[in-house]
């Protein structure tokens, strides 16, 4: 009984330390853009491995393009991300807002188990 109770808790603890959990890594909690849109480079202190656009209201999540050399992109809707893996500095690029409503999308950084979000607005 003390071996099944000792391989439970073993169980447990593993299953815990797994998940994701969200931490600052100095990124900007959110960025906004007007309805021209543009770009901008934000950074934080904590290297991320990779990034991913999600709209959390639909649960879609963007796709990643073939890299250009050391460069990953994504593109999701209205909103594309271009790093370098293991950096602290990512790329954000918003087209233009001719619907005249304002919109939403969230990126995730990813550090291992752990992630920063980044909501992005435009006008």
């Amino acid at each position: 009984m003390k071996k099944l109770f000792a391989l439970l808790a073993l169980v447990v603890a593993v299953v815990m330390t797994s998940c994701e959990k969200e931490v600052d890594m100095g990124y900007p909690e959110s960025v906004a853009f007007t309805a021209d849109g543009g770009e901008k480079t934000i950074t934080g202190v904590e290297p991320f491995t990779d990034a991913h656009i999600h709209d959390y209201n639909s649960g879609d999540q963007g796709s990643v393009l073939p890299n250009e050399g050391d460069i990953d992109i994504e593109v999701f809707k209205w909103l594309k991300i271009e790093y370098v893996a293991h950096s602290t500095e990512l790329k954000i690029i918003a087209e233009p807002n001719a619907s005249g409503k304002s919109r939403k999308l969230h990126i995730e950084l990813h550090s291992g188990p752990e992630y920063h979000v980044v909501e992005v607005k435009q006008e």
